[in-house]
């Protein structure tokens, strides 16, 4: 009856100690608890060219006056531009709020050619392109300058509720949220 009662008794302990899995749609960041469009874990492992740490140098700088988000519009892909920019201007917001004390005005543009942006991105107004499928054979991010582009290979959502292009997307915010160390 002893080895039972102790049996029970390291079973419930050995239970208590065992994490709950997380949520790989959520991340909890400056107190909030943020929801996601893309699993995390997925969106981790899209690359970033060249590296992570100039992706945050250029987007969390403080003479960053406004950040724009630019795309090539087409009836097909508008809705998949409409939530990835909302992603990015809700959570850059936030983020913004969270190592500057204020936020930074962010813009979303359509515009005809990726040249239209290219030449007006700078230290003040770093430019997100999102790229679709039309234009992308890849899914990553990659930083020139201060022209980032956010790639997805395809917008198929078989198996998942997500696009290559939200995992770029969210690939972003998660770099720009490890700064924190949260």
């Amino acid at each position: 009856m002893k080895k039972l009662i102790l049996t029970m008794i390291l079973i419930i302990s050995i239970a208590g100690c065992v994490e709950k899995p997380s949520n790989p749609y959520q991340k909890d960041f400056a107190g909030l608890t943020l929801n996601f469009r893309a699993n995390l874990d997925e969106a981790e492992k899209v690359p970033v060219y060249p590296n992570e740490t100039y992706l945050r140098s250029v987007l969390l700088n403080n003479d960053v006056e406004e950040i724009e988000i630019a795309y090539i519009p087409n009836e097909t892909e508008n809705s998949f531009y409409l939530a990835a920019s909302y992603e990015l201007a809700y959570k850059l917001t936030v983020i913004n709020k969270y190592y500057f004390k204020k936020t930074k005005p962010i813009n979303s543009i359509a515009i005809n050619s990726s040249f239209e942006v290219l030449s007006t991105a700078s230290r003040k107004t770093p430019v997100i392109m999102l790229v679709s499928p039309s234009y992308s054979n890849s899914t990553l991010v990659n930083v020139a300058g201060y022209f980032i582009t956010a790639q997805g290979k395809s917008f198929e959502e078989v198996n998942r509720t997500y696009t290559d292009l939200d995992l770029s997307v969210d690939k972003i915010l998660l770099v720009l949220m490890k700064e924190a160390n949260i």
